[in-house]
Formats: structure tokens, sequence, C-alpha cells
């Protein structure tokens, strides 16, 4: 069924409408509205938040009764007012039950955002997805801002943050696999720091906190078997030697193919051609980055070792002698040996 909603009762009014699906666009502009029933925003469907009076401050909300679903393509308009403050806004998203789904926040923010954050939704079960609304980073007032969500005892709140600006923020976080981050501590590349303690933020929330010496401090890992999630930001305070304080950039983790394709050729190869080239196909840096290639002939003895120094494509030179040999791929806790046979 469709639900259309367009609102023009008399100020300070309240309207009532029953749950449904929204797949066209509707409008709540003049008052409160409460919904006693499940709501689902279609892959078409807007629904429009907010009016012009100022007066209104956090009355202009959805109350719903029941769970939210927004499918791909979903969008709901904000309007926030510079009388808005941290516990609500007009155009406030208020479910009382879950958020799911995939809805994308339109915001229409009012001049000299001073950076405050400013909530704009609230599902009343923690158990919501966190990525169930999402906002494109933009500017306001010469801030960058994004949408990040926060739990607050049972409730899961999704609120615009300011994010610091690019040239204030140090790119220091490194991805080591699927489930580790690291903070780069080199002094060579990360501009000169020694850092002492870090504080670990996921989505603004701080999750892991310590020296380099306790606890590693410098290291956050999701676990042996989980993945880092591509949705989730990250960022890093680090603290260095003389007690300054500093900013990481936020880092989105990237998800690696989980087992590199390695490869060698021509294979078989002859004498007068026994130069071999390895492909290490991949999209972890660090495995290449640290990848040496050690070559033995089947009984034993090596003949060298080349490193890959970040490139997915290695010249190998073989001895010119007929024989099966094999190339050793190394690379942190990873290993593979590939057999070449010299006809």
């Amino acid at each position: 069924m469709s639900l259309v909603l367009t609102m023009g009762l008399p100020q300070f009014s309240s309207a009532h409408v029953v749950s449904g699906y929204l797949s066209g666009q509707a409008t709540i502009g003049e008052n409160p509205t409460l919904f006693s029933g499940n709501l689902i925003i279609g892959s078409s469907g807007e629904l429009f938040l907010g009016s012009d009076d100022t007066r209104l401050q956090k009355t202009y909300r959805i109350f719903h009764i029941g769970d939210y679903v927004g499918e791909a393509g979903a969008r709901v308009h904000l309007s926030v007012t510079n009388n808005s403050n941290t516990h609500g806004s007009r155009g406030f998203l208020d479910i009382v039950g879950t958020a799911t789904g995939r809805t994308e926040i339109v915001l229409d923010m009012f001049h000299g955002w001073d950076g405050s954050p400013i909530d704009v939704a609230r599902a009343h079960l923690k158990d919501s997805d966190e990525n169930a609304f999402f906002m494109e980073e933009c500017y306001y007032n010469g801030r960058r801002a994004q949408l990040r969500s926060r739990i607050e005892s049972n409730d899961r709140v999704w609120f615009i943050a300011e994010l610091p600006p690019i040239t204030a923020c140090l790119p220091i976080i490194l991805q080591k696999q699927n489930n580790t981050l690291v903070v780069d501590n080199n002094p060579t590349s990360n501009g000169g720091y020694t850092f002492s303690y870090y504080k670990w933020y996921r989505n603004d929330v701080l999750v892991h906190e310590g020296g380099w010496g306790s606890g590693l401090g410098g290291v956050y890992n999701v676990g042996r078997g989980q993945t880092l999630n591509t949705f989730d930001t990250y960022h890093v305070i680090v603290i260095d030697q003389d007690g300054e304080e500093h900013f990481s950039c936020p880092y989105n983790p990237t998800i690696f193919n989980p087992e590199p394709r390695i490869i060698a050729y021509p294979n078989p190869t002859t004498i007068d051609q026994s130069l071999v080239v390895v492909d290490v196909e991949t999209d972890d840096e660090e495995l290449l980055k640290n990848g040496v290639i050690t070559v033995y002939q089947i009984l034993g003895r090596t003949f060298g070792e080349t490193r890959t120094n970040g490139h997915r494509i290695t010249p190998i030179q073989l001895p010119a002698v007929v024989g099966t040999y094999l190339l050793r791929f190394v690379s942190g806790d990873y290993q593979t040996t590939l057999r070449v046979i010299i006809q």
C-alpha cells in the first residue's frame, strides 16, 4: 500500500498515521506526527521533515511506534535550525523499535554551524543497524560534517559530527590484513614523530587505548577470524614523546583478497630463457612490501633471494641448468612455494 503524508493542520496540533509503505514523496511540516506501526520507505520514497517556524524546535519529529526500514535509495530530508542542540532538532526522526536498511539523510543545515554535534535520529533498540542511515560528507560553514552513530543505554543515536580539517590530521593509520590497524610510529615515514600513547576511535566512540608497551596501544585488532567493517571510520588521537597531542586522518578499512594468487611464468621454461616472472595478485600492499622470493634446487641448495619491494611483478633469474626449482614466497606470516621446471 502507498502512504501519502501531506500535513497542513493548525499549528501545534498533532496527527496520527497508521503504518505503511512510502513509495512516493511525503512532507511533514506543521505538526508532530505519530506512527502506530511499522514504516517502510521504499527505494523511490522520500520523506521531508521540518518547517520554517523556529519556535517548533524539537517538535517537528516522527514518533514512531514500531520498526523502521529504509530500502536502498530511500531518503529522509531533515531541516536543522541554529537553535537545535545535542538533544534534538527540527525534523528529528524518533523510532521506538529498530532501524534497519540503508536510508540517506539529506540535511538542510543552518548557516553558522559551530561544529557542535547535532542529533538527527534515534532508535530505542540498540540492535538497530548502525549503518541504517548515512550521509555524504559535506561542508557547512567551512566545517567538514559526517553522519555518525553512538549507543546511549539501549538507544542508537545518529548525529552530525565535525571531522578535523584534512590539513590538521596525520595519515598514520596503516592496515595489516583484514582484521588489524596500526599506527605508523616510524619517524622517517610519519613526519618525524615518536608516539607514546594512543586512543583509538571507531565512529567517534573510544574502542581502545594504551601505550605501545602496555596492551599494544598502537595496534587495533578486531580478533582472529573477524574482519574490519568497511563502513566504519577510524581515527586515533596520539601523544608524542613531548606530550603533544595529534589527530590521525580518518581511515575506512579495505577488505583484501583473503588469499593472494601467485604464479610463475613461463613454466616450464628453457635454459636459453631461464628468466621467469613471479606475479603476486593481491590487494594487500603490506604483503607486497615485505615479500621475499627465494630460489631452491629441489635437493635443498639455495640460489639467492629477491625482494618484491611493493611490486606485484618480480623477475627471477634461475640457474641455466636443466632441472626442477622451487620458488618460495614469504611475507610476514604468509608463505607459499611454486615449482618451476627448466627443460
